[in-house]
C-alpha cells in the first residue's frame, strides 16, 4: 500500500463533537495572507481568499488537531487549543 492509496478521511473518527467547541480561533485582522496555514494543512481546511486566510466551516469535523497552522502562523492570527478530553479526533489504524 502506498501513501497515495490511503484515504485519510476514513482514518479520522470524531468523539462527542457536540461538546468540542471552537478549538481554532482566527483573527482576520492579524492575518498577512501568506498562505502558510493552507500549505501545512493536510486536509486543506485553510484557503487564502482576498489576501486573508479562511478556515473551512466544517473544520471541527475534519481537522486532525495537529496544530501546525497555529505553529506556522508568524503574525499569530491563529490560536489553537486541543479539544477537551474525551472529545475530538481518534485515529484508527487498520
Amino acid at each position: 500500500m502506498t501513501l497515495e492509496n490511503i484515504d485519510f478521511f476514513e482514518l479520522v473518527k470524531r468523539v462527542d463533537t457536540d461538546k468540542m467547541g471552537d478549538f481554532i480561533r482566527y483573527d482576520r485582522e492579524k492575518c498577512n495572507g501568506c498562505g502558510l496555514c493552507a500549505m501545512v494543512c493536510s486536509f486543506g481546511l485553510w484557503a487564502v481568499k482576498q489576501n486573508k486566510a479562511k478556515l473551512a466551516v466544517r473544520y471541527q469535523e475534519l481537522c486532525l488537531e495537529c496544530g501546525a497552522c497555529a505553529e506556522i502562523c508568524a503574525p499569530g492570527a491563529i490560536d489553537f487549543s486541543y479539544p477537551a478530553g474525551g472529545t475530538g479526533v481518534v485515529i484508527e489504524y487498520g
